[in-house]
């Protein structure tokens, strides 16, 4: 009987100490030796079934954006949980690991970042992760890292553009019937609140899922082809306005303004509107070099290029119009000085005139060789000065009586003041190039006053074919009588002649006045119009909310 109770109180201590062993915090390092050993299989004890990873992520910083190399960086932490049974304890509560060799021996999923141009683990001071390991073998495994995201933009409505940036997570090795990653049910992407980005605002972040078919096991003559899992993590940028109102459009539009400053400028003042115009065209195109300096050279034109193209059109209008003034000018002044040199022989006296006139006619003489021809000579002459001197209505400035051929208005009507004045204008211009500038002092009077006789023909030829400054010859007499009269006849036209110079010379610079009032008010009102249409179109036509 004694010996029975020994073994019973045997038995019994036996139990308390195994019983203490169990529950006592001697077990841990049993934890510890699980760890220790190497499991580079995923944990699934059903083949068939995948092994679910839940995911999540939170960003801390987002900066450096660069839009010529499309690309930003970003400063995350990374949640990730999973069930691996193996890890399976008796502890009450997880087991806290940070060792980063213990960490190498257990099995962690394999993912990466897609569109990462660059990433790196942070290790100051220490490894930045930590591990987790639940009594029934789930693991909550963390870490930050810094990534280079690659972001494709859209840069059409640049500067006042939306941007969708993504980060996109893969398994690098494992299909998804093999290892499953999805996101966590609630708040699977978050944001640091405080983050301040000088050209974007984040509007808001999601979640999606970008599963598809890849290839995988490739050789040279086969490959194979699955479905992986593939989680993105979006972020919904909107681009601040901001600088580029300060920096490109206020500039460019003050200088498309300054370029309105010509059309206040007295049109006589060509140096002064030719600096100003290709002033603000020279600068304009200094600024528009800055804007695409910061850019990616894409194949389509962005709203900014739009604006600067509208100011660049603007100033180059200017200039044209300072052109168009510049013409009217030319011809204001070229009538003005040869109403002048007119009305300055009329006042000297028509007899001076006669003589000049007549001087002129005989120095061209002496290119007719032949009487036919002298003769043909002074006819012309007289048919000018008789259309010159026929009688004009004061009513309607009309000749009287003219048919001639060469009428604008066509056969037997008659001739405007204005059109014989044309002829005659055009007669100079296209003939003999009317010279507007005084020689020696005489005045020209007459469109033959640039014809000269040659002296070696004038020298050559014989004695009666020598034609001085006084004619010799009947023919040559009766030239000037048919001048003086027809001087004498027409004193009263010429005068009218003058004025009508005077007219013609003041309604070119008034048109030319005209134009440039007109363009006071012209250019500002289009640009006035462009400025609406192209804020409206870009901030509330183009502008498509973002769904949260």
């Amino acid at each position: 009987m004694k010996k029975y109770w020994s073994t019973l109180h045997l038995f019994q201590v036996l139990c308390i100490f195994i019983f203490i062993r169990t529950s006592s915090p001697l077990t841990q390092p049993n934890i510890y030796n699980l760890l220790q050993q190497s499991n580079t299989r995923p944990p699934t004890a059903n083949a068939s079934v995948p092994l679910g990873v839940k995911l999540g992520m939170y960003l801390e910083s987002l900066g450096n954006f660069r839009s010529s190399e499309m690309s930003f960086d970003v400063d995350l932490y990374v949640y990730m949980s999973w069930q691996d049974p193996r890890l399976a304890h008796n502890f009450s509560d997880y087991v806290l690991i940070n060792n980063d060799e213990i960490r190498k021996q257990i099995w962690l999923p394999d993912l990466y970042f897609a569109n990462a141009r660059q990433a790196s683990f942070q290790e100051v001071t220490v490894p930045n992760f930590n591990l987790f390991v639940a009594p029934d073998g789930t693991v909550a495994y963390s870490c930050r890292c810094t990534l280079t995201v690659a972001c494709s933009l859209n840069l059409r409505y640049y500067p006042m553009d939306q941007q969708l940036c993504s980060i996109r997570v893969l398994s690098y090795a494992y299909i998804a019937k093999q290892v499953n990653v999805t996101w966590f049910d609630k708040n699977p992407v978050r944001f640091n609140e405080e983050i301040g980005l000088p050209e974007f605002q984040i509007e808001h972040v999601s979640n999606a899922y970008c599963n598809g078919s890849y290839q995988y096991a490739l050789t040279e003559n086969s490959y194979k082809s699955d479905d992986f899992s593939c989680l993105s993590g979006n972020l919904f940028l909107s681009r601040s306005i901001g600088y580029n109102l300060v920096q490109s459009y206020i500039p460019t539009g003050l200088i498309v303004m300054i370029s309105w400053v010509s059309f206040w400028i007295d049109r006589r003042a060509v140096p002064a509107r030719v600096t100003l115009s290709f002033t603000t065209l020279v600068s304009l195109t200094t600024l528009g070099n800055g804007l695409r300096f910061g850019l990616p050279q894409v194949s389509y034109a962005k709203a900014i290029d739009l604006w600067y193209g509208a100011c660049m059109f603007f100033v180059f209008c200017a200039l044209l119009e300072f052109a168009t003034i510049n013409s009217y000018m030319r011809k204001s002044e070229k009538f003005d000085s040869m109403a002048k040199k007119m009305q300055s022989v009329v006042l000297t006296g028509r007899r001076g005139a006669a003589g000049n006139v007549v001087d002129a006619l005989n120095d061209d003489w002496c290119t007719y060789s032949t009487e036919n021809g002298r003769k043909s000579f002074s006819a012309m002459v007289g048919d000018i000065f008789e259309r010159a001197g026929n009688a004009i209505s004061p009513r309607r400035n009309r000749y009287r009586g003219l048919k001639t051929e060469k009428s604008p208005r066509g056969y037997g009507k008659p001739d405007t003041v204005q059109d014989i004045l044309s002829e005659r204008i055009k007669f100079i211009d296209n003939e003999f190039d009317f010279d507007t500038k005084e020689d020696d002092g005489n005045m020209a009077m007459s469109i033959y006053d640039n014809v000269s006789c040659r002296k070696d023909e004038a020298d050559s030829s014989s004695e009666e074919t020598k034609f001085s400054t006084k004619p010799k010859r009947n023919g040559t007499n009766g030239t000037r009588k048919y001048i003086d009269k027809s001087l004498n006849q027409s004193g009263q036209n010429d005068s009218l002649i003058v004025a009508t110079y005077f007219q013609i010379s003041a309604n070119h610079s008034r048109h030319a006045l005209k134009i440039d009032k007109s363009c006071r008010y012209l250019f500002p009102a289009a640009f006035l119009l462009w400025n609406v249409f192209y804020w409206w179109y870009y901030l509330v036509y183009t502008k498509t909310p973002i769904d949260k």
